[in-house]
């Protein structure tokens, strides 16, 4: 069960926040849906593209909890409340000050891309355990935090920033020393990662996806940008904030002039810092040579596919961002079994014909290269 934190130490653990009454309140959950708001919860009044969390701000403050608003609102006499700068924003930050700020006590990967950021984001975990570093991880397919994995019944790819939050701290208390992150543009545009303190901002790639949220692939493409801004920006934890970069991949240049610490490029075409050489298909996989500032080392990848060999290299990288050495990656990357759903492949047999078909389960006209 969490402790509760009094209302005056939350704002001033949370950057823009100001307490308006009722410092004393003991806040025992963050919610921002008033119907959930109760006596001990702190509700955060959100403006969302459908309706607006101040218009439920007294709801909640009748209810018994304290309130958290970007602007003015009519409230009921002696109702505890905060303000919020952005809301949206202070949201997460809140929510992390609750449970301890756990992204501050874990290595944190942020991955994101319009395909192959979820097949990216369980290889990165997997390679991590595989060489030792107990990790969870939170995609679109699953979230896990210790033990096994359980499915993400969320709809989205990434949480709103409490649940974000809760399950890094579960992360903490199971005892991983990382997390890795799948993150949305949606996400990054709503703030759904606040206070996620990233040490790694990886990118897959980058096409025209969620255009119509967005407005166009400019706006799009700076909405993923944003995950090296905060990892930039990110509180220090004796890592090198760094941003691993597909060379490959168009968006390369307007990613790269983005200032953070270090940068770690990964292809196939080119020179980069993590590179995969001598590619060959092999049975329901593929072969390679991995090669590093360390040297090289051959990988059996169990995964079809040139595109799948670009996201075992973003795996790599973010890794090797994580000190993680050469023969540990090849190792972890040689075991990853990949996703459910996702190229599996069906071996077909009818009498004395027989082939091999792959199925992939995201029905997006991208199927073949999403993760």
């Amino acid at each position: 069960m969490l402790t509760a934190v009094r209302l005056s130490e939350m704002a001033v653990a949370a950057p823009g926040a100001a307490v308006g009454a009722g410092g004393d309140f003991e806040v025992r959950r963050v919610v921002q849906d008033s119907r959930q708001a109760g006596r001990g919860d702190l509700f955060v009044a959100v403006r969302g593209l459908r309706s607006d969390g101040h218009d439920f701000a007294a709801e909640a403050a009748g209810r018994g909890a304290a309130v958290a608003v970007e602007r003015p609102v009519p409230l009921p006499a002696g109702t505890a409340w905060m303000r919020l700068a952005d809301s949206r924003w202070g949201l997460g930050e809140l929510a992390a000050v609750l449970h301890g700020r756990p992204a501050r006590r874990l290595h944190v990967i942020g991955v994101t891309g319009t395909a192959g950021k979820s097949t990216a984001t369980h290889m990165t975990a997997h390679v991590l355990e595989s060489a030792g570093v107990p990790a969870g991880y939170l995609s679109t397919i699953a979230h896990r935090a210790g033990g096994a994995a359980s499915e993400n019944a969320s709809g989205r790819t990434t949480m709103e920033s409490p649940d974000v939050q809760a399950r890094l701290a579960r992360m903490v208390g199971a005892g991983a020393r990382a997390a890795v992150v799948e993150v949305s543009s949606h996400a990054l545009e709503q703030g759904r990662v606040a206070a996620c303190d990233f040490d790694v901002a990886a990118f897959t790639n980058v096409g025209r996806d969620h255009l119509d949220y967005h407005g166009g692939p400019e706006a799009y493409l700076r909405a993923k940008a944003r995950l090296i801004e905060l990892c930039a920006a990110a509180a220090d934890k004796g890592v090198p904030k760094t941003a691993v970069l597909n060379r490959d991949d168009d968006s390369f240049g307007a990613l790269a002039a983005h200032p953070v610490r270090r940068r770690l490029t990964y292809g196939i075409e080119g020179p980069a810092d993590v590179r995969a050489e001598d590619l060959a298909a092999v049975d329901g996989g593929t072969a390679f040579r991995l090669r590093t500032a360390d040297g090289s080392a051959s990988v059996r990848l169990r995964l079809p596919a040139r595109f799948n060999v670009s996201n075992a290299l973003c795996a790599a990288a973010c890794c090797v961002a994580l000190g993680v050495n050469l023969e540990q990656v090849a190792a972890g990357l040689d075991g990853f079994g990949g996703l459910g759903g996702h190229m599996e492949r069906v071996d077909l047999r009818r009498g004395r014909a027989a082939g091999r078909l792959l199925r992939d389960h995201d029905g997006r006209p991208r199927g073949r290269r999403s993760g």
